[in-house]
């Protein structure tokens, strides 16, 4: 693993998991409920500081983080800032706060990248430098990387982007012969082309072309940050109901891949890892609000109950529920890890 892809997921999930904890803190002090730990990062602590009661602390892994409130667990006492006397609004808006910072941050992230580099209207289609590698695919097996200049096909010369698309294409499921410019030396690989999602009938090795931006002003940035927004959020919830439905398979990326694609992104320029960046926000805001137990929609629908049934669920009950949620999101996270680093 490079130092730059290491650079670049700490830098990546770090600011997601910031904004995602400080929507509850900034919403749980908005509230008057005392927050004990706000931390960024699971395990060991690295560092941190103390102030108005609250204990702010980096931790190792810098996968995740946590807001501890006060009267957060069902054994705590009924303190005027305790969470669980506040009203279901309250507390409702405080779970809420987090995914709705992300949102909220991809919305950001897209306002920026568009105001910074501008919008991509197209691709350099005369060309045949590789923009992007996606993780998992013949193309990031066989070695190539952003920046690389295909030159061949099966011998054939390439003249533009569109030539190699078509050859690779046309070959699914059989070896090709590419020959590429890596730097100054030129070199040579073997790779066999896997199903397109989008056509079926089709192959492709796992790269895109360079994209061409136009250049906008800070207003049309920030409404092309907010229609890329609304159109991956879209994207995001037909994908899950095409899923649900079994009309496409779920292809879940756990950590390893997921950090292999910000590293293959990173290679590829800033606006690239920017987009990446704003769309794993937008996934995990849309992922926390599920009602899965131990994720912030499950939570919210228990409050949905207490709200409608104006009773409170036994809190004992409810932890055990949460409990067993995140249990089974781990074996998920370590299943998913585990198919992740045979797919390497």
């Amino acid at each position: 693993m490079s130092l730059l892809t290491i650079v670049a997921s700490v830098l990546v999930f770090g600011l997601l998991v910031l904004a995602h904890e400080f929507g509850h803190f900034i919403a749980a002090k908005w509230a008057g409920i005392g927050v004990r730990e706000f931390a960024i990062g699971f395990g060991p602590r690295l560092g941190g500081w103390t102030r108005g009661g609250t204990v702010y602390s980096l931790r190792l892994l810098p996968i995740g983080g946590y807001t501890i409130m006060v009267g957060s667990e069902p054994d705590e006492p009924e303190t005027p800032d305790a969470y669980k006397v506040k009203t279901v609004a309250q507390r409702s808006l405080v779970i809420a706060t987090g995914p709705l910072m992300n949102f909220a941050l991809t919305f950001v992230i897209f306002a920026l990248m568009f105001a910074t580099f501008g919008v991509p209207s197209d691709i350099k289609a005369e060309s045949t430098v590789i923009g992007q590698v996606l993780p998992g695919y013949p193309a990031d097996k066989a070695g190539l990387e952003p920046g690389d200049t295909l030159l061949s096909v099966d011998g054939r010369e390439l003249a533009d982007w569109t030539q190699f698309d078509q050859a690779i294409a046309g070959s699914l499921g059989r070896e090709v012969s590419l020959v590429y410019r890596h730097g100054e030396e030129t070199r040579s690989v073997v790779v066999v082309p896997t199903t397109d999602p989008n056509q079926p009938s089709e192959g492709i090795i796992g790269v895109t072309p360079l994209l061409v931006y136009r250049r906008v002003g800070l207003g049309q940035a920030v409404v092309e940050g907010l229609v890329e927004t609304w159109r991956v959020l879209a994207a995001w919830v037909t994908t899950l109901v095409d899923a649900l439905f079994r009309r496409v398979p779920l292809d879940l990326a756990g950590p390893v891949m997921t950090v292999r694609f910000i590293g293959s992104t990173a290679k590829s320029g800033p606006a690239n890892l920017m987009y990446l960046a704003g769309f794993l926000s937008l996934n995990i805001g849309l992922f926390n609000l599920l009602p899965f137990p131990a994720l912030d929609g499950g939570r919210l629908v228990f409050l949905t109950y207490e709200g409608v049934t104006r009773r409170k669920p036994d809190p004992r009950r409810e932890s055990l529920v949460h409990f067993i949620g995140f249990a089974a999101l781990i074996l998920l996270m370590i299943l998913i890890t585990y198919r992740d680093i045979i797919r390497l």
